[in-house]
């Protein structure tokens, strides 16, 4: 999949290990892996199945239209399929976010 990022800050907490490590030392494993999956898998619906450990799943209300993976206990991070008639199909993903939402 082609993944995108909101602004260059998400995007360098994101690909650049150091970064990552530096600044978010806590979830640096997961987001790691998280990552790899979106990159690794061919559309949105086909990650749940690569990876199940993320919980990948659609959000609703305030969130509608983002799907979730999980990073901890509470992070987690929140991407928006480009294909919005079709998420599942949705070969496009933009991060949004990393955070706690609940």
């Amino acid at each position: 999949m082609d993944v995108r990022y909101a602004d260059k800050k998400l995007e360098r907490l994101c690909t650049d290990e150091r970064e990552m490590r530096r600044k978010r030392s806590d979830i640096a494993t997961k987001l790691q892996m998280r990552i790899k999956a979106l990159e690794a898998s061919p559309t949105l619906g086909d990650l749940q199945a690569a990876d199940p450990l993320g919980k990948w799943h659609p959000l609703t209300a305030d969130l509608e239209g983002m799907w979730s993976g999980r990073l901890s206990r509470n992070d987690r991070i929140l991407v928006r399929p480009g294909n919005t008639e079709d998420p599942v199909a949705s070969v496009t993903v933009t991060v949004i976010d990393i955070k706690d939402y609940h």
